[in-house]
């Protein structure tokens, strides 16, 4: 390996043209006898790792022939810290195959694969058609809601019809407002950042904790992970049809209790989160750190990394046991599952109501007769900015590494986005429609004219976001119907090292203003074609049955909640599946004239504008101290300049939340004003019930089935 170097050894025997000059046999041999259990060795990553390693190893081993430098160590290229020790020696034996086979170390064959499919065959309900082969182009029928209890659940299915595989994808929504608020006096919710951080460690240590158990899973082709929203928690569990049933009950069984919080566990991912947090502004971009001060203030509803930092060093398992616990005490906790794929009805439910037993049963043991039933529904998070005032905040980058500048300019618009044909006004959906158009005929000349002609920095990027906010809780309760709001911005970035933060600003103004006459001078078949790009875009066919879910779910998530009251088939189709054939008709109409009102509005007219521009200041061009700030009179507008987390936490509190100014409510009032007192009894009812209406679902399931194979 000296001579020819480890990646000609290991690759030796696989190259073409191979000869006795670049096969050197006797060599590989040698190195090949090198590879066994005494000259392996352990590399940990954290802290927590390096305490038990510590314990039992001091230093360099000086029986090592070799003189392999063993204990802490410091990466080359990114100062890493890590932990290098032998293998123990009782477990070098049990390689070698010297101890008995009740040694912990012994080797010995894995168990049978228990999710290994027993069948790749397709489900019997499809049509012979969609046996035949992968049908693509065939319309994407939505999912059909076959379970819709109001007090604890919905199941949504569909049966795969263009694929033709033998998968299935699974997402299970468990919707609860303990994941990121706690409950505080009179039954009202509030947002609480060490909540939040304590449930974030718990899909964490779930992760940690399961991965072993579900290796077996990964090798027979199923993936499954946790994560955590502002809605809940979501466990998605994807693969082949046959067994990911049974792996996302085991899943779910042993997230409902709390079994997998180990001190081990915990310890590593503190020590993970805590080191992310103590490296993130020494380590980020300044790119990404631009977005992070605009999220801080226009989303986020912590104090920051510092503060999730000193939540997260203060916590002990016990917190996140606790934490785990009164996730399960939520009377107004609710369940939306899609099952989509190679899956019939019939199982679909039979897996749901085995679901809903395993929550059932958590519930029973740990809610109180006395939980009040809460019925908000949580959601993501964003701030209204208002018109008139721009908003430039100028931070100094941390990273000292760092030589680039960033700017980053998000126009957020003050009409509500586009939720779906019977849930928006048709306002909302042109002007959307036209935000969207208007990031596609944009796109390239800003980076031909900002990174290729004038070449002010390597990245240099514009596109359309679309964010959510949901209604956030008040008090009366009965009067807050759920309602989640589509914001549609346009955003722009430059990273540059060549030029000024403060002078990028002016040449992405100076498009700005520009662009408007290359919009007013170009000709309808040149509009026509931006337009067709864009509608061809929005309804290209989805060609995985991964990401079909994730849209279908994605609405589910956002819009079910004020759409399904009880079901009815009138409200269903209210659910906006149809967004992108909507939008992409709607893109097609447009014309030159309502291109250039919205660029107006959202972009040039300063009284009617609500901008962001965030600065990162990187080592070639530092932040000038006292800083040198645009006037308003720069600007033709309001600048609120904002240099330090203090002034931007106290700004950010007289921020609005983004609900819906529209007091027509157009579909979502009427409905729940219809369904209003059955909804008050539903309340009522699972107040007094407490965890009953659950335990029917437990009943149900410990009744005796038909046995399947």
């Amino acid at each position: 390996a000296s001579k020819y170097g480890t990646t000609h050894c290991l690759s030796a025997g696989s190259l073409l043209n191979e000869n006795g000059t670049t096969l050197p046999l006797q060599e590989l041999m040698d190195f090949c006898e090198k590879i066994i259990p005494e000259n392996c060795f352990v590399e940990r990553c954290s802290k927590g790792a390096w305490a038990e390693a510590e314990a039992s190893f001091k230093g360099n081993d000086p029986t090592k022939s070799n003189q392999f430098c063993f204990g802490k160590q410091t990466e080359k290229w990114y100062q890493v810290d890590y932990y290098v020790s032998p293998i123990d020696d009782e477990a070098v034996r049990g390689w070698n195959g010297d101890v008995d086979d009740e040694c912990p170390y012994a080797l010995h064959l894995p168990e049978p694969n228990r999710y290994i499919p027993r069948s790749l065959e397709l489900c019997p309900d499809l049509p012979e058609d969609a046996k035949k082969g992968p049908r693509i182009e065939k319309p994407i029928e939505p999912p059909k809601l076959i379970v819709n209890n109001h007090a604890t659940g919905r199941l949504w299915w569909r049966l795969d019809d263009r694929y033709a595989l033998p998968k299935a994808t699974l997402k299970f929504l468990i919707r609860t407002a303990k994941v990121e608020h706690r409950s505080t006096t009179g039954l009202q919710w509030e947002y609480d950042a060490l909540t939040a951080m304590r449930s974030n460690f718990v899909t964490g240590i779930f992760a940690d904790s399961l991965a072993q158990e579900t290796y077996d899973a990964d090798l027979a082709g199923l993936g499954w992970s946790l994560s955590k929203s502002s809605s809940g928690y979501t466990l998605s569990c994807h693969g082949y049809s046959d067994r990911l049933s049974h792996l996302a009950l085991k899943l779910l069984s042993d997230f409902c209790s709390d079994s997998f919080i180990k001190e081990t566990h915990f310890s590593s991912n503190q020590d993970k989160i805590v080191r992310g947090l103590e490296s993130y502004f020494e380590s980020r971009r300044a790119d990404s750190l631009a977005v992070y001060y605009r999220d801080l203030l226009l989303t986020s509803r912590s104090g920051g990394v510092e503060e999730n930092l000193e939540y997260a060093k203060g916590l002990s398992m016990k917190d996140i046991v606790d934490n785990h616990r009164s996730v399960w005490t939520d009377e107004g906790m609710f369940v939306e599952c899609l099952y989509s794929g190679n899956v019939s009805s019939e199982e679909a439910k039979d897996f749901f109501e085995q679901a809903m037993g395993i929550i059932g049963t958590a519930r029973s043991h740990l809610c109180e007769k006395s939980s009040q039933f809460r019925g908000w529904v949580p959601g993501p998070f964003e701030r209204r900015l208002p018109t008139g005032e721009d908003f430039e905040l100028h931070f100094q980058s941390k990273n000292a590494k760092e030589e680039n500048g960033a700017v980053l300019v998000t126009y957020q618009s003050q009409t509500e986005g586009f939720k779906g044909k019977s849930l928006s006004s048709q306002e909302s959906m042109r002007l959307s429609a036209t935000i969207r158009l208007i990031s596609t005929i944009m796109r390239e000349p800003f980076f031909n004219e900002l990174r290729t002609k004038q070449q002010l920095g390597y990245i240099v990027s514009s596109y359309y976001d679309l964010n959510f906010s949901s209604k956030q809780f008040s008090i009366p309760t009965d009067e807050v119907f759920p309602s989640t709001t589509p914001i549609d911005s346009i955003v722009l970035y430059v990273l540059s090292r060549n030029t000024k933060p403060t002078e990028v600003i002016n040449r992405i103004d100076d498009f700005l203003m520009n662009f408007r006459s290359r919009i007013a001078d170009m000709t309808s078949y040149e509009i026509q074609s931006f337009a067709d790009s864009l509608a061809d875009q929005l309804t290209k066919p989805i060609r995985k049955l991964g990401d079909e879910a994730g849209g279908h779910f994605s609405k589910i998530r956002r819009f079910a909640p004020e759409v399904v009251v009880d079901g009815s088939e009138i409200e269903l189709e209210k659910l906006p599946w149809d967004n992108a054939d909507v939008l992409a008709k709607c893109v097609r109409t447009l014309s030159r004239e309502d291109i250039l009102n919205v660029w107006d509005s959202l972009v040039l007219k300063t009284e009617s504008r609500s901008r962001i521009v965030s600065y990162v200041y990187g080592n070639t061009f530092p932040m000038d101290i006292p800083l040198k700030i645009r006037s308003s009179n720069d600007v033709t507008g309001k600048v609120v300049n904002i240099s330090t987390k203090e002034e931007l936490l106290i700004k950010r509190r007289s921020l609005i939340p983004y609900e819906p100014n529209d007091k027509r409510g157009i579909f979502v009032r009427a409905v729940w004003e219809k369904h209003r007192t059955r909804v008050r009894y539903a309340a009522a009812a699972a107040a007094v019930v407490g965890v009953g209406l659950w335990g029917l679902t437990m009943m149900k399931r410990d009744q005796p089935k038909k046995k399947t194979n």
